[in-house]
């Protein structure tokens, strides 16, 4: 008999599985493949039926009746789009290999995913064996008609239209690997994924029930990285057994097994039962995607700017932009609360999801950044100008001054240490005046000497 807890699970394992098949390279070219081979057999029906032979006479140019021109055509085009196939694919992985060694690896699984370039492999794919299905059934025995005319005409279409997007294929990939695309296309991503998440902010504090409650801890059955918690399953599961759940660390990092990794407020008569079906609504994998986690965008583009700024790369141009980058999405996060706690529809408090806080946020984008770029004053200049876009803007979020004043007086102490040009220095100070005059943090910056 199939209970509901065994549904629960096979829900929440086909819900990972098909997330791990949407984001693989070969989503799309796998569904256009089958749509091709769908064709392909459609077409070899519709010519048992006689097709080719009803419409050669009134389209006579667009139907072959000649059984070695269509063999001849149909392995031309095999031949071609098979080599088209090598050379995309080739293209692919030399792109990634190059993103790997010049950006950051973390960007990969980004570029990976991208669904205009695996649209453009499945029509090659789908063009093969679309081909390869007529071949076979060309001065086929079961026709009416001496050769399947029209497949053959539709085989050639198909290939005008493979080398159509063959040349956009080469535009994209071309573009796909400049940091600037790559950069622009995480900074997107995780701008929306920010939106999502202050639409399903509650925006409410803390209530005194963490501070005075009496927890029960309960152990990970897994190790690895805990990326997603379906939020509505877990909080439906807490009302069924009347509890409140708080997980301990926040999502994306790693869990051991067998060490607490979250823990219950209230009474739990069946702590086994309510581990086991939490279980099914934990996902644990490798990939850092932004669209899953808006943390994994500031890490990217965060990892991206220190490796431009590394002395092999050499490249501060990139690192101002992602600097600009996370100037907005830092501005975003600061309105989004750092208790991430949610109620059932009842209103009752059922969850709490840990939440990496704002001044940790602040310091895992701008210490790589400012330990890097403490003696390229362009860079230097450009931190604290993002401080003083993060100190206008906390204006309607007085909190979050304190970790800025905190980031700035790091980025100047570093600039005093290492900063030894006097009109460099002069320009870093009159920034420091700018964020002094402001009179928005708590307190004053001191000035290099000069």
């Amino acid at each position: 008999m199939i209970t509901p807890h065994f549904m629960k699970r096979i829900i929440s394992r086909l819900k990972l599985v098909i997330q791990f098949i949407y984001a693989s390279i070969g989503f799309y070219p796998t569904l256009i493949s089958l749509l091709f081979f769908g064709i392909a057999v459609l077409m070899i029906y519709f010519e048992t039926r006689g097709i080719s032979k009803a419409l050669e006479d009134e389209l006579p140019f667009f139907i072959i009746s000649h059984g070695e021109t269509a063999n001849m055509i149909l392995s031309s085009i095999a031949t071609g789009v098979f080599s088209l196939i090598v050379f995309s694919f080739t293209m692919v992985m030399l792109v990634l290999n190059q993103a790997s060694a010049n950006f950051s690896p973390r960007v990969i699984p980004g570029l990976i995913t991208s669904k205009s370039n695996q649209k453009v492999l499945g029509l090659f794919l789908g063009t093969l064996i679309y081909t390869l299905v007529v071949m076979v059934n060309v001065r086929s025995e079961h026709y009416d008609t001496d050769l399947p005319g029209l497949a053959v005409f539709m085989a050639m279409c198909f290939t005008i239209l493979c080398l159509a997007f063959f040349v956009y294929f080469i535009h994209s990939i071309s573009t796909a690997i400049q940091i600037g695309s790559i950069l622009e296309s995480i900074y997107k991503l995780t701008l929306h994924k920010l939106r999502q998440e202050l639409e399903q902010d509650e925006g409410k504090e803390l209530p005194a029930l963490f501070d005075n409650a009496k927890w029960q801890l309960l152990d990970s059955s897994h190790s690895g990285y805990m990326q997603k918690v379906d939020k509505n399953a877990v909080i439906e599961l807490c009302r069924e057994h009347d509890v409140v759940l708080e997980f301990l660390q926040p999502l994306g990092h790693f869990v051991i097994k067998g060490l607490p990794f979250a823990r219950v407020a209230g009474q739990l008569k069946d702590k086994d039962a309510f581990c086991d079906e939490l279980n099914t609504q934990v996902s644990y994998y490798q990939e850092e995607l932004a669209e899953i986690n808006y943390l994994y965008g500031f890490k990217q583009i965060t990892e991206s700017a220190v490796k431009a700024l590394s002395p092999g790369i050499n490249d501060p141009g990139t690192a101002i932009k992602a600097i600009d980058y996370l100037t907005d999405l830092l501005i975003v996060r600061m309105r989004l609360t750092d208790e991430k706690i949610f109620h059932d529809k009842e209103d009752v408090l059922r969850l709490r999801l840990d939440e990496v806080s704002y001044p940790e946020l602040l310091n895992q984008c701008l210490g790589p950044i400012r330990v890097y770029g403490r003696k390229d004053p362009v860079i230097v200049l450009r931190l604290l100008n993002l401080l003083k876009n993060l100190c206008l803007t906390a204006i309607a979020h007085p909190e979050r001054l304190g970790p800025i004043a905190s980031e700035a007086l790091l980025i100047v102490a570093d600039a005093d240490d290492s900063v030894q040009n006097l009109g460099d220095r002069e320009k870093i100070n009159h920034m420091i005046d700018a964020l002094n005059n402001s009179n928005l943090l708590p307190r004053s910056l001191p000035k290099l000497s000069l």
